[in-house]
């Protein structure tokens, strides 16, 4: 065996893993708007897209099941079918509980070791970002030259029969205002394309933390007018720079946030500003957020019966909504813990830790947190494909094999290399 034989074979196993991974990646971004044909816009095209690459991820065999990860994923599905049945909700659903079977499932694959680099997925995060971001920049400026049917023109042109329906994508900056935030033309909503844009941030800053790319990945965030991503990055930020001991872009943010206070009313960063008082205005967006499901959930979690431990079943969290004194919102965590109960939340969070809980730091919480934090995406399969193909499928272990694989393959070729050598002397 020589090196010129093994390289192409072990470079075609890692072009082969990172197609899957950015087909995932790039099909959760530009898909994720568009529905599953004749659903009515119920079900998003994506719920089926996303097991298909894991199939044939799996079937080319560069996809292997996490056995640990598989096992409590069972559990979690055994625990709701128990929960659907002894539901005492009349709003229980066993097809949510289908629809978590189908959507969660891909994050118990893993990747094959192939000896892929991790940045390589990391570069074309940066990529797809910097592109949405000047996508969205010009959708934002366009509606200003063109208008906005013209700016939005998938949000306001497209039959609803082909969007998935329960979103809000045309969100004006204010109360009766002409101008709308920037979805970034492919995003369900602008909080979505902020998010999206908050994670490649976190890459571009691992990776290589390029003033260029940042620059036009803060001019988007600016853009979304949305704060859910700038407090995943409020959280990421300080710790980043800390650990880094990047003072020069440390003051490079500094200076960037004076210009932007300097200017603000021309930007209109009232929008961002009025918001930080809305986690006391229980009719907020900012309340119904990061603080309603708290009080949603004094019904479960001071439950007398089984519902303390298996929540109220699948389908089950928005049924007191309509109930409400108070804006509400189920986020992911709030919605694993009243319709599995506490039992359901034990099993998600193990079967969460063994999926991203090993990824790369950065990333890995920039991608968790707003996956359990920021919206509702149990069932999302556009955010759960981010979660997979950044995280899940090329975690630490996967990186730590596939140099140990590349290592063995050193070690077995060098005798082989050696005995040539002596031959052809």
């Amino acid at each position: 065996m020589t090196l010129t034989s093994v390289a192409p074979a072990a470079r075609s196993d890692a072009q082969s893993v990172f197609a899957i991974c950015a087909i995932a990646l790039l099909s959760s971004v530009a898909l994720q708007k568009i529905a599953l044909p004749g659903t009515g816009g119920l079900y998003p095209l994506n719920l089926l897209i996303f097991p298909a690459v894991t199939a044939v991820g799996f079937i080319a065999g560069r996809l292997e099941i996490n056995t640990s990860a598989f096992a409590w994923y069972a559990l979690f599905v055994i625990l709701g079918a128990v929960s659907t049945a002894l539901s005492p909700s009349s709003h229980v659903s066993a097809l949510s509980l289908g629809f978590l079977v189908v959507a969660q499932a891909p994050l118990v694959f893993r990747c094959v070791a192939t000896g892929m680099p991790y940045d390589r997925i990391l570069r074309l995060l940066s990529t797809v970002g910097c592109i949405g971001a000047a996508v969205g920049i010009a959708q934002f400026l366009g509606q200003f030259a063109v208008g906005a049917d013209v700016a939005f023109f998938l949000d306001k042109h497209l039959p609803d029969s082909v969007t998935v329906s329960g979103y809000n994508s045309l969100i004006p900056l204010y109360w009766s205002s002409p101008v709308y935030k920037s979805n970034g033309v492919v995003f369900l909503e602008p909080s979505f394309f902020c998010q999206f844009l908050a994670i490649a941030l976190v890459a571009e800053l691992t990776l290589a933390a390029r003033a260029s790319r940042m620059a036009l990945l803060a001019a988007g965030l600016l853009c979304s007018y949305s704060g859910t991503g700038l407090t995943m990055l409020a959280l990421f930020l300080p710790f980043y720079f800390v650990r880094h001991g990047h003072m020069r872009l440390f003051v490079v943010a500094v200076v960037l946030g004076l210009i932007v206070i300097a200017f603000g009313d021309v930007l209109s960063l009232d929008a961002f500003t009025r918001r930080l008082g809305e986690f006391s205005d229980t009719q907020s967006s900012g309340w119904a957020r990061f603080i309603s499901m708290f009080r949603v959930l004094r019904g479960v979690v001071f439950a007398t019966d089984a519902t303390f431990l298996i929540g109220r079943g699948p389908g089950t969290v928005q049924e007191e909504f309509r109930l409400l004194s108070f804006y509400a919102f189920d986020p992911t965590w709030g919605k694993v813990i009243y319709e599995y109960g506490l039992l359901g939340a034990v099993l998600y969070s193990r079967l969460l830790y063994l999926t991203i809980g090993r990824g790369p730091r950065g990333v890995r919480f920039a991608v968790g947190y707003t996956y359990l934090f920021l919206g509702g995406y149990l069932l999302n399969p556009s955010v759960l494909m981010q979660l997979a193909a950044l995280v899940a499928w090329l975690g630490n272990d996967q990186i730590n094999e596939n140099s140990k694989a590349v290592s063995e393959t050193a070690s077995r070729i060098a005798p082989d290399l050696r005995n040539e050598m002596i031959v052809s002397r």
